[in-house]
């Protein structure tokens, strides 16, 4: 059975480029879980992705399955 992770993507700048900010839990086992997870929160999943990465704003949000993350990790 598929999990699915929600993975923010934190707005590129010159210096840095783009980041991730990947929430591990809770954990979902369909993607539509995983959609009004996201819909319904998505104001306190943005807040916690920015107090991590201050200054930056939140350029989307997706709902991943734990198997296919590593396509969206790049080698720096």
């Amino acid at each position: 059975m598929k999990t699915f992770l929600i993975v923010l993507v934190m707005m590129a700048t010159a210096d840095l480029g783009e980041d991730l900010y990947i929430i591990q839990e809770p954990k979902f086992q369909q993607p539509n879980q995983c959609v009004q997870f996201v819909q319904a929160n998505s104001l306190m999943l943005i807040a916690k992705a920015q107090s991590e990465y201050i200054g930056r704003a939140v350029a989307d949000i997706f709902c991943v399955p734990k198997n296919r993350l590593q396509l969206f990790l790049r080698p720096a």
